[in-house]
């Protein structure tokens, strides 16, 4: 057996990592928001739980461009269906 242990937090740091690059390739509204919101909440135990790492603030910056491009798709797209409609008057 082993006696090497992990560092508290660096599950949630690589998860964290994973799940931003993840949010940033997938950057459909619905998938790329919940990656990336994920991402971002696993960044923030790991830091609770005491890991600083460059893994865990790679993953927070990815979560958080991932959320962002979301965001903005999503913002952009209903935005756009309100403009259409107005501007042919559906609404």
């Amino acid at each position: 057996m082993s006696d090497f242990t992990q560092p508290p937090g660096k599950g949630k740091a690589t998860a964290s990592l994973v799940l931003g690059i993840l949010s940033i390739v997938y950057s459909i509204p619905p998938v790329g928001l919940t990656l990336g919101i994920i991402g971002l909440v696993q960044a923030s135990r790991a830091k609770k739980a005491g890991f600083t790492d460059s893994r865990r603030t790679g993953g927070f910056v990815c979560s958080l461009i991932g959320t962002i491009i979301s965001g903005g798709i999503l913002l952009f797209v209903v935005l756009g269906v309100l403009l259409l409609g107005a501007f042919y008057g559906v609404w």
